[in-house]
């Protein structure tokens, strides 16, 4: 009896064991901290059959960049992580296209070769961060017509040279090269939809004009637009629309001076189809509300109100250049889902490109969803998924219909759910001090067709400083992290989504199935 007494005893002090471990195993990998406090659990009681609304594609729309070319397979690297795209923001410098000295156009251009670095009469513009790539232009465009369903151009340059007059480049000249790019270019890439002229017109690398500066170059753009509608026979919902350049900082204001320089614009043939502008650092809540501001605006100038909106740059943390990288890389992974979601609710007219999907690794890791070799061949298994390209994928994740759960703005974390196809997806962000999460999910007889308390499969995927994160695991391939993968047969249609330890900034998602 003593030996079989002494072999139980160490029996459970075994599993006692295990237990501790596991636990400190958790408290280590939160670096040694604790949740403590009242706000030490973040918690929410769900009931799926309370529904909401059908949940936005706020993973839809995607931003690229021509000033390190965004390479051609990224565009089904995306598709493939975050389902084909709503509206791709794609790019036309003039001056690449079409050479002032020559009057020659080469529509399929090499990207970021600096044929003007020794002419100082010419503009620098944005030239000086722009890096020369092996991609030729037509990779580009098709690539991402290819995976979205319309593409916005944004077409800019040459306008500072006409205005400083150092270079033989005229407003007929802008006219005319707009026209024929634009032309040819729709004919390459049909979903062409929308053409913003210029970008940031204001800012010290792009025109730096002012308004009335500027305004003469959207009146020659939308007279260019209205030709290349004409020439190609494009009318009613084929038409390309056109829209102005979204001003740099001071969002209201400088729009407000556009808004009146189109009121009193008397050609007959002005168009305004959508209004841009870019909300970099700035609180959640004022991006959230922007639509009603803007809408006040075009009334005070009796314009239409009831057009595309569309935040064409946007990211919650900007800082500068010099910042931690990788801090407001991990800032932008938490706040950006609560930055979509909320601009989607408070304002629905309102489409937003987050920036940017790849970019120059060495200035804008802080913003990009991919990073990767910058070459033609480029493979897809190249590519890896950063934190925040992460993040937005457990944004596509939501689908379907969205289930009410009790979250606020100003809250210190948020909890997404969404029922698509017999899956329930539920996603919670830490925006606090280390903190458990506990969600009760209740009525899942309502949402899973038959359901008599079968088995259910619930994969748990968590975002990081250690997990999907290759920033700070460099060998880590990249992508969202499964970290779980359990079965259960919840009673009487509830169970409890536990994660212990979730880092501050840190995300967690569950998606739950069916066993079949």
């Amino acid at each position: 009896m003593m030996e079989k007494k002494s072999g139980l005893f160490y029996f459970f002090f075994f599993i006692i064991s295990v237990v501790l471990v596991s636990y400190m195993s958790d408290d280590k990998a939160a670096n040694g901290r604790k949740p403590i406090g009242e706000n030490a659990v973040i918690t929410r009681t769900i009931d799926v059959s309370k529904n909401y609304r059908e949940f936005p594609k706020l993973a839809g729309y995607w931003n690229t960049s021509l000033q390190k070319a965004t390479i051609p397979v990224i565009a089904k690297v995306a598709e493939d992580s975050f389902g084909k795209a709503k509206i791709v923001r794609c790019w036309l410098n003039l001056d690449e296209m079409w050479d002032y000295r020559t009057h020659k156009y080469n529509f399929n251009f090499q990207i970021g070769v600096d044929k003007y670095k020794d002419i100082q009469e010419k503009f620098r513009e944005s030239w000086n961060w722009e890096v020369e790539s092996p991609i030729h232009y037509y990779d580009y465009l098709r690539a991402f017509s290819t995976h979205s369903e319309e593409i916005l151009l944004n077409i800019r340059r040459y306008e500072r040279d006409i205005l400083d007059k150092k270079i033989p480049v005229s407003v007929h000249d802008y006219k005319m090269i707009i026209k024929e790019g634009l032309k040819h270019y729709k004919k390459l890439c049909p979903n062409i939809k929308y053409v913003q002229i210029g970008n940031e017109y204001n800012g010290e690398s792009f025109m730096k004009a002012t308004e009335n500066e500027y305004y003469p170059f959207y009146r020659i753009g939308y007279e260019a637009v209205n030709e290349v509608n004409d020439d190609l026979g494009l009318k009613g919902n084929d038409r390309i629309l056109i829209g102005m350049s979204p001003p740099a900082g001071r969002t209201e204001e400088r729009l407000g001076r556009l808004f009146n320089l189109y009121k009193n614009d008397a050609s007959k043939t002005k168009r305004l189809d959508f209004i841009s502008w870019h909300e970099y650092g700035i609180p959640i809540p004022s991006t959230a509300n922007r639509e009603k501001e803007i809408k006040s605006l075009l009334k005070e100038n009796s314009l239409p109100e009831n057009i595309p909106f569309f935040i064409s740059e946007h990211q919650p943390y900007h800082g500068s250049y010099k910042d931690n990288q990788l801090d407001h890389h991990m800032l932008n992974a938490s706040h950006l889902p609560k930055s979509l979601y909320y601009t989607s609710l408070y304002s629905p007219q309102v489409n937003v490109f987050p920036w940017v999907l790849y970019h120059n690794q060495e200035i804008q890791t802080k913003f990009m969803y991919f990073s990767g070799p910058n070459e033609v061949e480029t493979k897809e298994s190249e590519i890896k998924m950063l934190p925040l390209g992460c993040s937005v994928k457990f944004l596509s994740m939501l689908e379907g219909v969205e289930i009410e759960i009790n979250n606020s703005i100003d809250g210190n974390d948020l909890v997404l759910a969404a029922f698509n196809k017999n899956k329930l997806v539920v996603e919670a962000i830490n925006y606090d001090t280390v903190r458990n999460v506990n969600l009760s999910i209740g009525n899942l007889q309502k949402i899973f067709p038959n359901f008599q308390g079968e088995t259910l499969q619930i994969k748990k995927y968590l975002i990081d400083s250690a997990h999907s994160n290759c920033l700070t695991t460099p060998n880590y391939p990249g992508g969202i992290e499964q970290i779980e993968d359990l079965r259960i047969r919840p009673k009487k249609g509830k169970m409890e989504l536990r994660h212990l330890l979730l880092e501050k900034n840190g995300l967690v998602l569950w998606e739950i199935t069916k066993v079949k």
